[in-house]
């Protein structure tokens, strides 16, 4: 497996995790406004869009790792570490959408719990809102655990960026010195270019003094 590669699967998981993390901050920003403002409508409009492409970007990146694994070009521990960052970035979608949808149905359980009943004049046993208060405990706990596995995940992704920047620091230093080799085989060269230039003149000086003597 080559170093491009690692490279390349790096960046686009990066490019992930910045989505996430401007999904986020609009997020924050739409909490921030006041429901059905032109505003708000305009995070959240954004805030689809963004989804839609993480969830893309997410959904291409298992797309080629099932390729890879096809192929049988990339090896099992590689496979299992990008397995695990694919996880990571599911979760991080996951939670983030939950996020993003969590207004838009307690508006909803809203309006239903204050619509008339058309058929009785009683009022409703249960609402929208009653089953989410039922269920905020088993949310929360779900969070926990993808905060767990997405923390697991983004670990996991930190040694790899270090990895490589070991790689990199590593190759350079190679090139170093590979440069360093070239300019002592240069002055070598040229040391011994010299010194072949100074033994033909000194062959042509005796040459021509046996060609004196001779006369």
């Amino acid at each position: 497996m080559s170093l491009l590669d690692v490279d390349s699967w790096s960046r686009e998981c990066e490019s992930c995790a910045t989505l996430n993390q401007g999904i986020l901050l609009k997020l924050e920003q739409r909490e921030k406004r006041q429901k059905n403002s032109v505003e708000y409508n305009r995070l959240t409009t954004a805030i689809q869009a963004e989804l839609k492409q993480f969830e893309g970007e997410v959904k291409e990146l298992n797309q080629k790792l099932g390729l890879l694994e096809g192929a049988r070009s990339i090896d099992r521990d590689e496979l299992f570490r990008r397995r695990q960052q694919i996880d990571a970035l599911k979760n991080q979608f996951a939670l983030v959408n939950r996020r993003a949808t969590q207004d838009t149905r307690w508006e909803r359980a809203e309006l239903f719990a204050q619509s008339p009943n058309d058929s009785t004049n009683e009022p409703a046993t249960s609402s929208p809102i009653t089953d989410d208060i039922n269920d905020v405990n088993t949310l929360k706990q779900r969070q926990i655990d993808i905060l767990e596995r997405q923390n697991r995940g983004l670990e996991v992704l930190s040694q790899t960026i270090s990895r490589q920047r070991n790689l990199a620091s590593q190759l350079g230093q190679e090139v170093e010195n590979q440069n360093d080799i070239l300019d002592n085989l240069a002055d070598t060269m040229e040391r011994v270019d010299a010194r072949v230039h100074v033994e033909t003149g000194n062959i042509g000086e005796i040459n021509r003094k046996d060609s004196t003597w001779g006369m």
